[in-house]
C-alpha cells in the first residue's frame, strides 16, 4: 500500500530569526520642500503610474522640490538598480521613494 505525504512548503521568514541582520533606519529629512527625490521604477507595471502621482502630490505640498527619475538598469522584467544608480541616488537625492507595483 502506497503512502501520501502531505508537507506544508511554507518557510520561516529570515528576518524574524533572531540572528538576521538589522540595519537602522535611514535619515529622513525634515522636510522636502528645496530638496531633491529619487523616483525609482523597477519596470513592474504600473508602478509609474504610482511614481507619477507620487510626484504631482509632493510637488503641490513641497516649493522646491527637484525630482531625479531612475529606471533599474539590470534584470530581465523586474528590473533593480545598478550599483553605480544606487551611488547616484545615495549622491544626488535627499530621500528616494521606490515602486514595485503589482
Amino acid at each position: 500500500m502506497s503512502k501520501l505525504e502531505i508537507v506544508n512548503p511554507v518557510a520561516r521568514a529570515a528576518a524574524r530569526e533572531e540572528s538576521a541582520p538589522r540595519f537602522e533606519p535611514a535619515q529622513r529629512p525634515d522636510t522636502l520642500a528645496g530638496r531633491t527625490v529619487g523616483l525609482f521604477w523597477n519596470g513592474k507595471p504600473q508602478g509609474d503610474i504610482g511614481l507619477a502621482r507620487t510626484r504631482e502630490q509632493l510637488a503641490r505640498v513641497f516649493d522646491d522640490v527637484r525630482f531625479i527619475d531612475v529606471f533599474g538598469e539590470k534584470g530581465g522584467l523586474n528590473r533593480y538598480a545598478s550599483p553605480e544608480q544606487v551611488e547616484q541616488m545615495a549622491r544626488d537625492c535627499d530621500a528616494v521613494v521606490a515602486a514595485t507595483a503589482d
